[in-house]
């Protein structure tokens, strides 16, 4: 199972603001106390769909095209 764990709005060199979504995979574990959901790999993905990746807290690249997101504050 996957989640969105974070949403981070970003912009572009034109200026467009666009949307960076964090997904995490979530793995169930059966421990003595239940069903416990562990955390498991993480992905980024603009809202349009393409693989993005994180250059620094701030800064991401759309893995496609090479182009830099600015996270907007």
């Amino acid at each position: 199972m996957e989640e969105v764990i974070e949403t981070i709005p970003v912009t572009d060199a034109k200026g467009d603001e666009l949307i960076v979504y964090e997904y995490q995979k979530f793995v169930p574990h059966l421990t003595a106390l239940g069903l416990l959901r562990g955390g498991g790999q993480k992905r980024l993905m603009l809202d349009t769909g393409e693989a993005v990746a994180r250059v620094d807290p701030d800064t991401f690249v759309i893995a496609a095209t090479g182009e830099r997101l600015l996270r907007i504050r």
